[in-house]
Formats: structure tokens, sequence, C-alpha cells
């Protein structure tokens, strides 16, 4: 009986603690003008729709593009106060100039507050025998090194704001996905960055968050994924050729893009905790969002291994 009392006093004290951190969570700083939020990765999907909402919401927006198409189609969905430029994230002088324009725009009431590295790409769905080094080396300049480079050249003025810094990672830190070897790898890598820089920056007043999206609509996905895996295979030696097979190509392209997955087309979802991130007064480290984030992803990574492995495992030739 003792101990169902002390139970009882446990979980009504966890629970109590529980309320008290929903509420905490629910609490925002003001969005304003004064506290200025750079993202990457602005021409489409979830970059380009945070753009426009916190343009919306009065904050003063920095919105880099990797195409002149998407600055000039962003330009023109968001107000004045945007300030929307060209960036690819894997140049260091590209990188610097942004850094230059930036300290040129800000006012002498404006701050960088935050810092949203959300370019990312995916360039191959295939056996990581068929990844070449050149796709692991260009995975891994924009999603990785254009995710250290920007957030180096602009922690300066992030200290002076005890800033944001919001990294782009996904499920497939939690859940290795096969076929996705270099963007597993950059992605597991950015979520063991963003703990070192949070554990440095700590007694700074730089605070930075982990976002895991699982599968949103966004262009991340090239559109000539069919060629691309053609010559993948076609470039494989002989003997690995003749492992897979001459069908392979083909078959591996119908189970990486039309099988029946959950494709969630909101992306306010994304952008969401994105902005809980930014604004909340008390924000969370890591927000797995998406269909499955929470419910299979990060629920399967704490199963004995063999569980996810048996669940997920590619079929053999």
């Amino acid at each position: 009986m003792d101990i169902l009392i002390l139970l009882g006093y446990l979980v009504t004290i966890l629970s109590g603690l529980k309320l008290v951190e929903l509420c905490m969570r629910r609490m925002f700083l003001p969005y304003s003008k004064s506290r200025c939020v750079l993202l990457t990765g602005c021409d489409t999907g979830i970059g380009n729709s945070l753009a426009q909402e916190l343009d919306k919401r009065g904050v003063r927006v920095f919105a880099s593009c990797l195409t002149d198409e998407g600055v000039t189609k962003l330009s023109e969905k968001c107000s004045s106060n945007a300030v929307v430029f060209r960036l690819d994230v894997t140049r260091d002088d590209e990188i610097q100039n942004a850094v230059n324009l930036v300290k040129s725009k800000l006012s002498d009431d404006e701050v960088l507050w935050g810092l949203v590295n959300n370019a990312g790409v995916l360039l191959l769905a295939a056996p990581l025998e068929w990844q070449t080094k050149e796709i692991y080396d260009k995975t891994l300049a924009v999603n990785l090194y254009g995710t250290i480079g920007m957030t180096k050249a602009f922690l300066p003025l992030l200290r002076k704001s005890k800033g944001r810094i919001v990294n782009m990672s996904s499920i497939v830190s939690m859940l290795a996905i096969g076929k996705l070897a270099p963007y597993n790898i950059s992605k597991a890598a950015i979520e063991s960055f963003t703990d070192t820089l949070r554990r440095e920056m700590y007694h700074m007043g730089v605070t930075a968050h982990l976002i895991q999206p699982s599968g949103f609509a966004t262009n991340i996905f090239p559109a000539d994924a069919g060629d691309r895996l053609r010559k993948a295979f076609d470039q494989l030696p002989k003997e690995v050729q003749e492992f897979y097979g001459e069908k392979s190509a083909e078959l591996g392209l119908t189970d990486m893009v039309n099988a029946p997955v959950t494709v969630e087309k909101d992306l306010t979802k994304a952008t969401r905790v994105i902005q809980h991130a930014l604004f909340a007064r008390y924000p969370r480290y890591r927000y797995p969002v998406g269909p499955g984030a929470v419910s299979v992803c990060w629920t399967l990574s704490h199963f004995p291994e063999i569980v996810p492995d048996r669940l997920l495992a590619m079929a053999a030739p």
C-alpha cells in the first residue's frame, strides 16, 4: 500500500512538472523588426514558406536562395522589408559577402537574432556501393560544411544578440534509411555539430536547435532522379553490375519515388516548430516533426537494433 501511495505521489509530481513545462513552452518572445533572422535554402519548400511567414509577422528576414530565379520569385512574395539575395553556401567568398550584406543592412536598433541553416540536398537514392566520392563530397559540402561555414561566419553577430541557431537535421539522424548513405551521414554529423555548438555556447547566451523532419513535400529529391540512378549503375564495375542486375536501376527508382509513403504537404507544420525554436522563451533542443517522426522513427530508434533492421532492411538483389 505504501508503495502504491509513493507511486501516486510520483505520478502527480511528474504530471505537474510536465504541465508546467507545457505552459512555459507556450511563452513567446515578441516578433519584431529588431530581431532579424537569416535563412538559407529559400528557393522552394520549407525555407521559402518560412521566409514568407516571418515576413508577414513583421520580422526582418534575410532570405538566401541558390538561384536568381529563386531570388526573383521570393522577392515578389515578400514585403520591401525583406532582403532576398543569392547565396551558395558551399562557397566561402559568398558566405563572407552575405556577412557584409547583413552588417550593412542592419540598423542601429536591429540585431541578427536567428540563423536557420535550411539549405540541403539529396543527390542520389541508391545502395552505398553505387554512391561515388563525388556524391558524398557534394552532399557534405551543402548539408554539413555549408551549415558549419554559415554558423562560424555569423557567430560574432549572434553572440552580440545572444541569439539562436536552428539547423535542419532529419529523421534519418534517428533511424538511418537504406539507399541514402551520404544524406544519412550528413544529417548525423549535423546533430553532433549542433550539440557541440550548443555546449560551447552555453555560457555565452547563444543556443542551438535541431529540426528533425520526416517526409515533407519539398523539392529536395532531384527531378532527374531516374537519369542519376541509371548513370550510377552504368559506372559500376562489371562485377557489381552483375550482382545487382540490369533491372535494379529501374526497380530502385520505383522503390524510392513511387512507393506508397506518407508525405506531408502542409509545410506550416515544419515552419511552426522552426518559429518556436527561434522565438519561444523556452525552446526545445530537438523538434521531430512530420508523419511518423515521433510515433514511428523515434520509437523504433529506441527498440533493440534487430527490430528496425528487419523492418528497414533492403531486399537482396
